[in-house]
């Protein structure tokens, strides 16, 4: 008997431990899926708040966009810059005058000197040109895509592409006081169209 009860006695506090310690462990596996499940909430939460505030972002751009449109159409127009194409691109086609095939981009030259005309407003850049120097392109600074450039003569000059949003493009060759007229424009354009575009010269 005395031996099954040492027995009996060695067994229990045996049982006794690894039921605590059963027990415990299940308390920090617990405590840890616990952990893992408010972590994952707080993520979650937090990829919809993030979710939110770039909504928000950008239905108040689109609000700041809208103001800017409704201002540009209540503000009086301004004429920032109005003139003809530079004379420095007759240049090349007056030289070119002593073979035969340059008399013809030599008068184009010419023509596009006394025809065309370009005008840059506060709410739009005009073109005016054709034969008779009667036919008209205009477009507002909220049309613009994108706008790219080729300096001429050191800066003198250059001739821009300007690519519309509907795929149209319109070139203007020769653009005088181009540093100035081109930051100005750049500054009336939305702010996806000065991204596209190319950056000021320096």
């Amino acid at each position: 008997m005395v031996p099954n009860a040492r027995r009996r006695c060695v067994v229990l506090p045996a049982l006794l431990f690894l039921a605590g310690s059963a027990f415990v462990g299940w308390q920090a596996a617990g405590r840890s899926y616990g952990t893992a499940m408010e972590a994952a909430k707080a993520k979650k939460q937090k990829q919809k708040m993030s979710l939110s505030e770039a909504l928000e972002r950008q239905k108040k751009e689109k609000e700041t966009e809208k103001s800017k449109k409704e201002e540009a159409k209540l503000e009086a127009e301004e004429i920032f810059w109005e003139g003809p194409p530079s004379s420095t691109e007759m240049l090349a086609p007056f030289l070119s005058c002593f073979l035969v095939l340059g008399i013809i981009p030599f008068i184009a030259a010419v023509n596009r000197q006394f025809r065309v005309k370009y005008k840059i407003t506060s709410q739009r850049v005009s073109v005016t040109g054709g034969l008779d120097g009667k036919d008209i392109t205009e477009f507002s600074y909220q049309e613009i895509y994108e706008m790219k450039y080729g300096l001429r003569f050191f800066g003198y000059c250059a001739d821009m592409r300007v690519n519309l949003r509907d795929g149209a493009k319109v070139e203007l060759f020769g653009l005088l006081n181009f540093e100035d007229n081109y930051k100005y424009m750049l500054s009336r354009c939305g702010k996806d169209a000065r991204k596209r575009s190319d950056p000021p010269p320096s």
